[in-house]
């Protein structure tokens, strides 16, 4: 009697152990966003804010998904490759991150797709301008938003050709990122029938331009291509008005920011440049965002700031279609979507090299007489449509691996 009693009670413990266990595995967990970026290095002005950008894309969607709290995490990687694969690691596997959005630096990116593809986790290249990461480098659970080397220098390399010269001289840092620059932008040039006349790899970091502004001066070209960016931008430029070549040929930038013009006055006065987005822009939901932005911050974001909330809001979404936070249902709800919103209209993330594609905006920064608005520095010039501002998913390199 007493043994059947102990088998009694031992059966029940069980019972309620079978029934409670799968209980306490099926409890939702929630959705778990962070934003590994550049906060205190030589990009920090541009994408250290990109932080805020996530958050309220978060409270936006209203703070919860399948019905949980939205948990926001941060890291700073100060532009550095082997802090941001430590810090890729760290947020993966102690901080349980569902997703990595950001990180600026095309070999910290790198490094993080890395980390993406070893943990089966998602990560939402931004700020990295690679096309390694759609392309030789591309994986299952890394998508890249917004822009990449090739529509920087492709959109406005083709505009150029046609409306601002085809003889052109090039100054480019020498390193990855402008030998990726150079390669893309000479390519435009020749499908335009241009010519590439000089070329002057230079140190990052340089401040003394001069020998590379008159050798550009002496091969007279019509257009001169700085491939640089920050400080080095502002050098040459600058150097470039000194010597009169500004005078005499227009210029075009690989990267300009809002902020850039800011804190340089006239300098980049009627200079070019590729932007995946403008502040002035009359997509769905822009002027909302730059309202609650400028009275977050004083003044407008710049498109880093847009394409940040755009990856997050179109990633929460992809979690509702997919009915879980769970990386691969996720990633396929996420590849071949088309969404229109403050970034693009339409925009389209593409299957076969998980790269999110928009227009492309020529943007000419004004002179200081036509400047009528506080930070309203640029004009929108031309508009480059997907398929002329992106390479064909065909030519990118990228082979995805679709195992599950």
């Amino acid at each position: 009697m007493k043994g059947t009693c102990r088998l009694t009670v031992l059966a029940c413990v069980l019972i309620t152990g079978l029934i409670l266990f799968p209980a306490v595995q099926s409890m939702a967990e929630p959705v778990r966003i962070s934003v590994l970026t550049d906060m205190s290095g030589p990009y920090a002005g541009i994408t250290g804010e990109n932080v805020e950008a996530a958050k309220i894309a978060i409270a936006d969607f209203g703070g919860k998904v399948l019905g949980e709290p939205i948990e926001f995490i941060y890291r700073d990687h100060m532009c550095k490759p082997d802090v941001a694969n430590q810090k890729a690691k760290e947020l993966y596997e102690k901080e349980r991150a569902d997703v990595i959005f950001d990180c600026p630096n095309s070999a910290a990116g790198l490094a993080v797709a890395n980390q993406s593809k070893l943990h089966k986790k998602i990560f939402v290249a931004i700020g990295s301008g690679t096309t390694r990461l759609a392309g030789a480098d591309c994986n299952r659970y890394t998508f890249k938003w917004a822009y990449n080397d090739y529509m920087l220098a492709t959109a406005v390399g083709l505009w150029a050709a046609e409306n601002l010269g085809k003889k052109w001289y090039t100054i480019t840092a020498d390193y990855a990122w402008g030998h990726d620059l150079l390669h893309h932008f000479s390519e435009a040039l020749k499908a335009k029938g241009g010519t590439l006349v000089g070329n002057e790899m230079v140190a990052l970091g340089t401040s003394d331009f001069s020998p590379y502004i008159l050798k550009a001066m002496n091969a007279n070209p019509e257009v001169l291509v700085l491939l640089n960016a920050g400080k080095d931008a502002v050098n040459a430029t600058k150097q470039a008005t000194e010597f009169g070549l500004k005078n005499k040929v227009k210029i075009i930038h690989a990267l300009l920011f809002i902020q850039d013009i800011k804190a340089s006055g006239d300098v980049f006065a009627d200079d070019y440049v590729t932007g995946a987005w403008y502040w002035k822009s009359d997509n769905p939901g822009s002027k909302e965002f730059v309202e609650k932005w400028r009275k977050q911050f004083g003044r407008p974001p710049n498109w880093m700031n847009a394409a940040t909330y755009s990856a997050v809001t179109q990633y929460l979404k992809a979690v509702e279609r997919a009915n879980t936070k769970d990386a691969l249902p996720v990633v396929k709800a996420l590849e071949g979507h088309e969404f229109k919103d403050l970034l693009a209209n339409p925009g389209k993330i593409r299957a076969e090299d998980h790269m999110e594609v928009g227009s492309a905006y020529i943007l000419r920064a004004k002179k200081p007489s036509e400047i009528t608005e506080d930070w309203d520095f640029f004009q929108i010039v031309g508009v480059i449509p997907p398929d002329k501002a992106y390479q064909d998913p065909k030519d990118t390199g990228c082979t995805m691996d679709n195992t599950e």
